[in-house]
């Protein structure tokens, strides 16, 4: 599991200035996808058995839940209905002929971890029997004007090349962003398919649709990775529905072409600091998640 950093910046907090964990969430799996990953675990069920049953989960789990019924799925844990509040009642009395709808805003689904013996998967033990930590981007998100829209955009750069950054400044030297094609590999994993000079490709992602960049190994490129120049760099998009996607480099568009509702593109990494905006088509109003991965 990566594990992200973010510096608090509310100068009223007292962790002002500190660097607080995130985890590096990756890109969500579909039931589908969920359910073939389960298959290809040696599963002696086929793909679409293991689909039928997740489908059917997801019906009756909300049915049950919207009678008042928690499902506990051992060793999992229990999905119970909760409810926040909307207008608090003062008296006994103001409960005579009063209405629920009006006194609750919103029922939600609670998930409680199992933590019971060899079955305990809450948090720290969760952290200890199932995950493995790695430190990989300082994040950091800010609100910027994008074709007359503020939208939130969020960038990541790799702890390591920071940290790079800051050697570099305190020996005195200028902080470039680039390393040689050989250096960029072991950050990038795509040093190799460059013969020059590596530097960094700024990522930032808007629309609600799904998108992915990736080297010619077919390894994900992550904001503020340093690329070989020359290197391929190749795009994935499916689109918010309804929606066509757009690509720019450095301010040029990037042709992409469509194949059963998923688009692609792909262009040589240029031999400077590069900025890739990836819009997977924003909802009418605008919105988008300013995701950046």
């Amino acid at each position: 599991m990566g594990i992200n950093l973010r510096q608090n910046k509310n100068s009223k907090n007292s962790g002002f200035g500190k660097y607080y964990p995130e985890v590096d969430v990756q890109e969500t799996l579909t039931l589908k996808g969920f359910a073939k990953h389960m298959s290809d675990h040696g599963s002696i069920y086929s793909l679409d058995l293991l689909e039928g049953v997740l489908k059917k989960i997801t019906q009756c789990l909300p049915e049950l839940i919207s009678q008042g019924v928690p499902i506990r799925l051992d060793p999992l844990g229990t999905f119970t209905p909760t409810c926040s509040v909307d207008k608090p009642l003062n008296s006994i009395a103001e409960m005579e002929g009063a209405d629920p709808n009006e006194v609750v805003k919103g029922v939600h689904i609670r998930f409680l971890p199992y933590g019971v013996e060899d079955d305990n998967i809450t948090s720290r033990r969760f952290k200890q029997e199932y995950c493995s930590l790695e430190f990989r981007n300082i994040i950091d998100t800010q609100s910027l004007t994008i074709d007359g829209k503020t939208k939130k955009v969020t960038t990541l750069k790799p702890i390591a090349t920071a940290i790079a950054e800051l050697k570099s400044e305190d020996n005195g030297g200028s902080s470039t962003g680039s390393d040689t094609a050989g250096g960029s590999g072991s950050d990038t994993g795509n040093g190799g398919n460059g013969s020059g000079t590596a530097f960094a490709l700024t990522i930032t992602k808007t629309g609600t649709g799904s998108s992915s960049v990736k080297d010619a190994n077919n390894q994900v490129i992550l904001s503020g990775t340093n690329v070989a120049s020359g290197a391929s760099v190749n795009i994935s998009i499916d689109p918010a529905e309804g929606k066509v996607p757009t690509v720019t480099l450095n301010g040029e568009s990037v042709s992409l072409t469509e194949n059963d509702g998923t688009y692609m593109g792909s262009f040589l990494m240029p031999a400077q600091a590069s900025t890739l905006v990836i819009d997977s088509g924003t909802d009418d109003n605008g919105g988008g998640n300013g995701d950046d991965y």
